[in-house]
């Protein structure tokens, strides 16, 4: 529902050329699908017009119907909320319904058909941002149907400016619960992280350590075992005398292996 706002300029014909001029020139990129050179165009207008007491209020309505035309919804809407104050009644109603649109386009849907498809998914900034601009798309429509209660196309965006309005507020629910649960997931493993940290402390506290005088008595033992066992059974007298016998003829046999004989013996000079 875009139409040019030419009324109020019209009756202005007296005007000094510079605001007039700049209409007119957006007039005609605007009519040549240069967009951007008409929102310049009209804004220069609307500029000029407190100047030669004309209201600026169409010029501010054509800048956002070309701003919106090339898809840039910020400057769109902020326009149309500068042509919400003129005089004109149903240039309110249009400047409030558009601008209501321009916000509805920024959540990142449509505002046709489409716009009544399932919300996707979005990060939390991102349903903020969905969410201010939503609710004051729905007060732009309030305000213009308040104006035009007849006016049957803000009535439609209305209804599904509230059913997106609803699709948001349920996903920042869910959300919300989401980060809920994870927070206190996160808190019971802490909880229970400091719990079971005690008990790890008692247990290795429980444990017997080695002592010193335990690890020497088990070297005792080794070494002991190490050594021969002594016979705890009594020889007799002969057994004595024979086993004597037998260690004299080995230390014999031990002194003739130390001292070899390496031939005759050198005599020695004794005057030397």
């Amino acid at each position: 529902m875009f139409c040019l706002w030419l009324a109020l300029w019209t009756a202005g014909a007296s005007a000094e050329p510079t605001a007039r001029d700049s209409f007119d020139a957006g007039r005609r990129a605007l009519a040549a699908s240069n967009y951007p050179a008409a929102r310049d165009s009209f804004l220069e207008a609307a500029a000029a017009a407190p100047a030669e007491k004309l209201d600026p209020s169409a010029a501010f309505y054509n800048a956002g119907l070309s701003a919106y035309a090339a898809g840039d919804m910020e400057s769109a809407a902020d326009a149309f909320a500068r042509a919400t104050s003129g005089a004109d009644l149903g240039l309110q109603s249009q400047a409030f319904y558009n601008r209501g649109n321009a916000l509805f386009h920024q959540v990142g849907v449509p505002s046709g058909a489409m716009a009544a498809m399932p919300l996707p998914a979005m990060s939390t900034q991102a349903l903020d941002t969905a969410a201010a601009s939503i609710g004051e798309a729905v007060q732009m429509y309030e305000n213009a149907i308040a104006l035009d209660p007849a006016d049957e196309d803000a009535k439609a965006n209305y209804e599904l400016a509230i059913l997106k309005q609803q699709q948001i507020q349920q996903q920042q629910q869910q959300q919300q619960e989401q980060q809920q649960q994870e927070q206190q997931k996160q808190d019971q493993e802490e909880s229970q992280a400091q719990q079971d940290q005690p008990q790890q402390e008692e247990q290795k506290e429980e444990q017997p350590q080695p002592q010193p005088q335990q690890a020497e008595q088990t070297q005792e033992q080794e070494q002991q075992q190490a050594q021969p066992e002594e016979s705890s059974e009594e020889m007799t007298p002969e057994e004595a005398a024979m086993m004597l016998d037998a260690m004299k003829a080995q230390e014999q046999s031990q002194r003739d292996r130390l001292h070899p004989f390496f031939g005759r013996p050198v005599p020695v000079d004794k005057d030397w």
